[in-house]
């Protein structure tokens, strides 16, 4: 049978295919991300010796005492040993956030094995085949509606990490479309970042912040609705023309080459036949999906449930998947093989992951993380109120480096920020929403955020490649947040 992709296409080395993995780790983008890492390390380490050691002083839930920094040389700061071992040290209970380090181990695991499991079982083609047929004579709706799923659940529930699995199945879709890997990074994952970044009922971010911040639960959401629409129409923008352009000449794309070897593995088919056994598994595994979007959302009004979701979807993305590949037959031996081997194959990215998470250990062990943030402070209090607005931005993004994990970031940093806006004439929602920006933004283009790393590495992107795909519409990002804050603070909650 033809394949959809065949057009346009070069002659491709058959030595350069894989032997029909859709779950594979790309050496290059991890070894890239690896060094990079590895060199953010190396500067966090640094700054334990060109910074002061201080500390504020912390209330019994963790959150900081404004005004308590004091330098305290006498503090031990980290040790050369630690340092070498900060990869391993992060899976200490001692160490911060320890349990998320944890969460996101298990989830790439699992990802690896029921993927894997699923793909021998041949689901997922029969899916992304199914799909292909349904949308043959209309597939940019594909980019419409799946951006703004994505966004939606980005935006609506806090998904960023529990997206991941999803991402390696977009990717095979828009190969079955002729796109590349790049077009389905940008309708899945950066949408699910920019719906974080936009923060409609974040429960992780504007949900956590308004109750530190002693707001009513989700106000200012018109704001919060516009940024919505900006980003989405932005990212539309964006990769909509790039699709065309794609069709047009697949060429020009750049991982055209590796996408090329990996498309071999798949047989995109232009026609479609119905198999009762595969469309059961399908329904089965789909059910289980709605089942933790439906758990993110109920997490909305009952917040004690969102510190599980990454769990629920561990165990669901288990028992979906192996119950899928039951319904079609795979069993016993077979299945066992399946998912062990799935499970070796993400194995290199437990190290990438390790290795990210050490930078946040070091500066933290080092004793000048307060130091850090005891200066971005005094910096943002000698400003202007609107130019205080756009440091708020900045230090969130320096934060996001160190503590990926939202609602720590707004533990640790937002009580002194809530306290400082209303000295400098800040009202909270506005700095509410440099948050949600500089999180959902820096969650997609820092290379210390574990969750970007896992993605890169299961596709035919590296880092490199990503940024430099990413970065004209990185600024057109950073143009409209900084707009939508000017708009937030002279028209939406002007300080008089």
């Amino acid at each position: 049978m033809d394949n959809i992709f065949l057009k346009n296409t070069y002659e491709v080395d058959l030595s350069e295919a894989r032997d029909g993995k859709i779950i594979e780790i790309n050496k290059k983008a991890v070894i890239m991300a690896i060094a990079i890492v590895l060199i953010l390390i190396i500067g966090a380490y640094v700054l334990t010796f060109a910074l002061p050691k201080g500390e504020y002083q912390r209330n019994e839930d963790g959150s900081i005492t404004q005004g308590t920094y004091a330098e305290n040389p006498e503090l031990e700061g980290i040790k050369w040993w630690q340092f070498l071992l900060s990869p391993f040290m992060i899976l200490s209970p001692n160490a911060p956030g320890f349990e998320v380090v944890y969460a996101i181990i298990a989830l790439l695991l699992v990802i690896g094995a029921i993927f894997t499991a699923l793909e021998k079982s041949g689901i997922l083609i029969y899916m992304v085949n199914s799909v292909a047929h349904r949308f043959r004579d209309k597939k940019y709706y594909i980019i419409f509606i799946l951006s703004f799923a994505f966004m939606f659940l980005g935006s609506a529930v806090g998904m960023f990490e529990e997206l991941i699995p999803l991402v390696p199945i977009v990717i095979i879709l828009c190969y079955a479309m002729g796109w590349d890997a790049l077009v389905g990074l940008g309708i899945s994952i950066l949408a699910g970042a920019l719906g974080f970044a936009a923060g409609v009922v974040n429960p992780f971010s504007i949900g956590v912040a308004h109750k530190i911040g002693g707001m009513v639960m989700f106000s200012g959401v018109t704001l919060r609705l516009i940024a919505f629409v900006v980003l989405y129409a932005i990212l539309i923008l964006f990769v909509y023309p790039y699709a065309k352009k794609i069709d047009k000449n697949p060429q020009i794309s750049i991982v055209y080459k590796e996408d090329c070897a990996r498309k071999l593995n798949f047989n995109f088919t232009s026609t479609f036949q119905y198999e009762p056994r595969k469309s059961r598994a399908l329904v089965w595994f789909a059910a289980w999906m709605i089942f933790v979007v439906v758990c993110a959302i109920i997490s909305i009004f009952f917040h004690p449930l969102a510190d599980y979701i990454m769990y629920i979807t561990v165990a669901v993305y288990i028992i979906s998947g192996i119950g899928a590949c039951i319904i079609c037959g795979v069993k016993g031996k077979k299945l066992l093989n399946s998912l062990l081997k799935g499970m070796l194959t993400l194995l290199p990215a437990v190290i990438m992951i390790l290795i990210a998470g050490g930078v946040r250990y070091i500066i933290t062990e080092g004793d000048v993380m307060d130091t850090i943030l005891f200066k971005f402070v005094s910096l943002i209090q000698n400003q202007p109120p609107f130019a205080g607005v756009l440091l708020i931005f900045v230090a969130i993004v320096v934060f996001e480096i160190f503590i990926p994990s939202s609602s720590a970031k707004v533990f640790l940093i937002m009580p002194l920020i809530f306290d400082m806006c209303s000295v400098i004439g800040i009202d909270k929602q506005v700095a509410v929403l440099a948050l949600a920006f500089a999180d959902g933004l820096g969650n997609i283009f820092l290379p210390t955020n574990a969750g970007l790393l896992l993605i890169l590495g299961m596709t035919t992107v590296d880092f490199r490649k990503w940024f430099k795909w990413s970065f004209p519409m990185m600024l057109a990002l950073v143009a409209a947040a900084v707009g939508i804050l000017a708009l937030g603070h002279f028209v939406f909650y002007p300080m008089t």
